[in-house]
């Protein structure tokens, strides 16, 4: 295409070059004749001169001696330009004829030179000076006729030049036109022909891309050119058919790979060995096509040998059973084939099972060798009875298979021995929860008889005395005491009962902080003669839904705890606050604070530290209770430096709504 770019345009260029070289020869043969017209009406001017010199001499020649006459000065000048009109028409170029017409013009000019010299001469005779003028008359009528001659033959010379230049400038002119239109239809056919030829390939071409684009991978063009254009199809197409194979190469390694995911994630859900196995051979019948394949693992006996499991595609369970390989020759061809795939495309009677292979019929056999932390174990045997080799790709596949397989196998160890052990630990953890609910029972009945005991020794050891007073009051005041310890034992079995039911909650909107006031309110008594003041930090805070009277009983509980840490004197402090989607409450004492060692005991039932004072009950129940309306609750404590409860409690409506405005308040001794 680039030879017939350049030789067309190279045409183009000589077409325009012979039209323009043509044309400049023909304008320069114009402008010549041209030239020559313009010499000739310069010829003319000067033998129209010397008709008029010529007459203007005859003129005066016949006025000579008349009032019209001119002075001989006069016609001496005229006949002088005359002569040098004569001279200088000598001076041209011109034909013999009119070069012959010159010379005898030039010699009657001499003649009428002399007889007008004479004549000037002779004047004083005017006989003679009337003859001699009569020649001078009768020599310039003939010199004028000559004159007048020669250019009418001039004139007639002059206009067929004129004619023929004229002539030849409108044919110069016809022949630029048909020049340039010519060369205009040549130049528009060659560039309409080189268009053709260059857009044809590539209008193939974005056509094929366009296939391709589509999905028609593969897609080639019909177009053949032995050009630089026929080169780039060529190559396009090459491009096409390549880009179509090596789709079809990367589908088929994305169909590999997706089998091989899918086999591996089968292989790591499997915690069954002979599931394991069946689903290798499966699927590396789906992944190659293969047309048997199986295992052949160590089997622990005395020599140890490798035998071929009967989990297998396309071999037949008898012949299985006949595939059994001495370790140590089977370990010799695993050395040989340096740890890689053992591949007997066209020599298989070196496979390790030849007898059973030939059998089957086997032409092309692989072995991929499977290992387990760098010790052999067996191999994955492949084999085909048709035409095809097993190629490096195989072995690839194969040899991910088999790593695969490796770990599911220790997988499924390492998943034996875990369920063993789980079943070991769920057997352990039975016999100590055993252990600790006898422990619990041991130490709850040990904790309520304790509890029980000391109200009911009161009251035998009263009932005693009573026996013996005979004073009515005193027996009264016995009776008082056995009242108020019976009481205390009812308290103590209420509060057994409350902490083992669940009691249901009566659900209704709450203000927190006015439901704190009213437990402060419950527990002013406390604040009597004692050295205590309470500090009041309520925040802007929404409703929540939840149970009052419970709720009140977890934050007695919590305040009361603090006032008895605090011995008589300290601050008690309460604070609420939004904490993003709970409403928070803060109660903090200055009081001795919870040791460390008992501070996850402290929810524990029955455990307290106010020896008689306590059931050990309160804060156990104000657990389960802030647990049952989904919040929770935290400690915070140092020793002799107090002790800070927050008790998280989920909020009833969104922030924009329900908000509690409540002033801080700092006061002083309640």
């Amino acid at each position: 295409m680039r030879k017939r770019l350049i030789f067309s345009l190279s045409l183009l260029f000589l077409l325009f070059t012979l039209g323009s070289v043509f044309t400049m020869l023909y304008i320069y043969r114009t402008t010549n004749n041209l030239r020559s017209v313009i010499a000739l009406h310069r010829v003319e001017i000067i033998r129209q001169n010397l008709v008029i010199n010529a007459q203007t001499v005859q003129t005066h020649l016949y006025t000579i001696g008349t009032q019209f006459g001119k002075d001989l000065d006069v016609i001496v000048e005229n006949v002088t330009n005359l002569d040098n009109s004569v001279r200088s028409c000598l001076g041209c170029h011109h034909n013999p004829g009119m070069s012959a017409r010159l010379n005898e013009l030039a010699g009657i000019v001499d003649d009428y030179k002399t007889s007008l010299s004479t004549l000037i001469t002779t004047s004083a005779n005017p006989a003679r000076l009337g003859r001699m003028r009569a020649d001078a008359i009768e020599t310039g009528s003939y010199f004028l006729g000559k004159a007048q001659e020669m250019a009418f033959i001039a004139d007639k010379s002059l206009n067929e030049k004129t004619v023929n230049a004229l002539k030849e400038i409108n044919n110069s002119r016809a022949i630029l036109v048909i020049t340039l239109v010519i060369s205009f239809f040549i130049a528009l056919a060659i560039a309409a022909s080189m268009t053709r030829r260059i857009t044809e390939p590539i209008n193939n071409l974005v056509q094929a891309t366009r296939r391709i684009k589509s999905g028609d991978l593969g897609y080639i063009t019909d177009y053949r050119a032995p050009d630089e254009f026929g080169e780039l199809v060529n190559s396009f197409n090459d491009m096409s058919a390549s880009l179509k194979e090596n789709n079809q190469r990367i589908m088929h390694y994305l169909h590999n790979l997706s089998n091989l995911y899918s086999i591996s994630l089968t292989f790591h859900s499997i915690t069954s060995r002979s599931d394991i196995f069946r689903e290798l051979v499966n699927g590396i019948v789906e992944i190659t096509g293969v047309e048997q394949c199986g295992l052949i693992l160590r089997e622990e006996v005395e020599e140890g040998e490798y035998s071929h499991l009967e989990t297998a595609v396309g071999v037949p369970p008898e012949a299985a059973v006949k595939m059994k390989v001495k370790a140590r020759v089977f370990e010799e061809m695993y050395a040989a084939s340096k740890r890689r795939a053992l591949i007997l495309n066209d020599n298989i009677e070196l496979s390790p099972t030849w007898q059973v292979d030939r059998e089957l019929g086997v032409r092309n056999i692989i072995f991929v060798w499977v290992r387990q932390k760098g010790r052999l174990i067996g191999a994955i045997r492949a084999a085909n009875k048709r035409d095809g080799n097993f190629t490096e790709e195989d072995f690839r596949l194969l040899a991910i298979l088999s790593n695969n397989f490796s770990v599911a196998l220790e997988n499924w160890k390492l998943y034996e021995d875990i369920r063993r052990q789980v079943k070991e630990l769920k057997d352990t953890q039975e016999q100590l929860i055993q252990a600790a609910k006898l422990v619990a029972i041991g130490e709850l009945a040990s904790n309520v008889a304790h509890e029980i005991n000391n109200p009911l020794t009161s009251i035998l050891g009263y009932a005693e005395l009573m026996k013996e007073e005979r004073d009515p009051a005193n027996i009264l005041k016995d009776l008082e005491i056995i009242e108020r310890e019976s009481l205390r034992a009812r308290e103590i079995v209420h509060q057994l009962l409350e902490f083992s039911r669940k009691k249901p909650l009566e659900i209704k909107v709450l203000d927190i902080n006015r439901l704190l006031d009213g437990v402060l309110e419950l527990t002013a008594v406390n604040f009597k003669g004692r050295k205590m003041n309470l500090k009041r930090d309520y925040g802007q805070i929404p409703v929540i839904k939840g149970d009052e009277n419970q709720l009140k009983q977890v934050f007695l509980n919590i305040i009361n705890n603090a006032i008895f840490s605090m011995d008589g004197e300290g601050v008690l402090g309460l604070r609420t606050y939004l904490a993003g989607e709970m409403v928070g409450i803060e109660i903090s004492d200055t009081g001795k604070g919870i040791p460390k060692d008992i501070l996850d005991r402290i929810f524990e039932p029955f455990f307290t530290t106010k020896k008689e004072k306590g059931t050990g009950l309160g804060l156990s129940i104000s657990y389960k209770i802030v647990q049952s309306h989904n919040g929770k609750i935290e400690v915070e404590t140092e020793e002799m430096k107090g002790s800070r409860f927050t008790v998280k409690l989920p909020t009833a409506l969104p922030k924009a709504r329900g908000v509690i405005e409540r002033a801080a308040l700092n006061q002083g001794p309640f």
